[in-house]
């Protein structure tokens, strides 16, 4: 079974690249960045400390797309073990300033760690 992030609305779905039953947004068109934020990499508690992330961004009322970008440029500054992007500058300004005003949520990153047979074992179920 898979449990992930929607990037949209903050929800934890079935399925990384299933449509949020939610928000019915779909996957980003990236399958690592899907599968980055799953429960193959990260456990539930860490999922659901992102998806605070992600609901504090979307008060701000910011169009998805610029949501989006600010949650990886969140993730990128704060927790680079898990992904980095560099953004051109008038964006990362951009960025910056949707996400000063913010009193953005502390993630604890728990990496989920599968023995290679529990790994063969959830992909039978996936």
């Amino acid at each position: 079974m898979t449990m992930a992030l929607c990037f949209n609305c903050g929800e934890i779905k079935f399925g990384a690249i299933c449509p949020c039953p939610q928000c019915e947004t779909t996957s980003t068109g990236d399958m690592s960045l899907d599968i980055a934020f799953s429960d193959h990499h990260l456990d539930i508690d860490t999922l659901r400390q992102f998806g605070e992330v992600v609901r504090t961004i979307a008060e701000t009322g910011a169009e998805p797309p610029q949501r989006f970008w600010a949650f990886i440029h969140y993730v990128s500054q704060n927790h680079p073990q898990i992904l980095r992007v560099e953004l051109n500058p008038d964006a990362e300004r951009e960025i910056e300033y949707l996400l000063s005003g913010l009193d953005l949520p502390e993630v604890t990153v728990v990496e989920r760690t599968l023995l290679p047979a529990q790994d063969d074992e959830a992909d039978e179920l996936d």
